[in-house]
């Protein structure tokens, strides 16, 4: 047997073209998660995080937010971002 029958498919595990990342098939996934983490922040007194998962949070959310359209990705990082300066964070 060679190397080569034995090596697996590099890209077996690829989803079908019909099922790829767009953002018409993401944006309802990240929305909710987006919701849930501006609500987080807006609900609370003080930093809800520590520092690291509250930096973590900040690039998640600006990431997730690029499956949006530009005006509701553009209007919700920055709502995220004073939510998170009013809390004092580092992020």
């Amino acid at each position: 047997m060679t190397n080569a029958t034995r090596q697996p498919d590099l890209f077996a595990g690829q989803p079908p073209a019909d099922q790829e990342f767009t953002p018409e098939r993401m944006a309802p996934v990240v929305r909710p998660r987006l919701a849930a983490l501006l609500a987080e922040a807006r609900a609370a007194e003080r930093l809800p995080w520590d520092a690291r998962t509250a930096a973590v949070n900040a690039v998640v959310f600006h990431q997730m937010a690029r499956w949006l359209p530009e005006a509701e990705r553009d209007r919700l990082r920055a709502e995220f971002r004073a939510e998170l300066a009013r809390l004092g964070a580092q992020a």
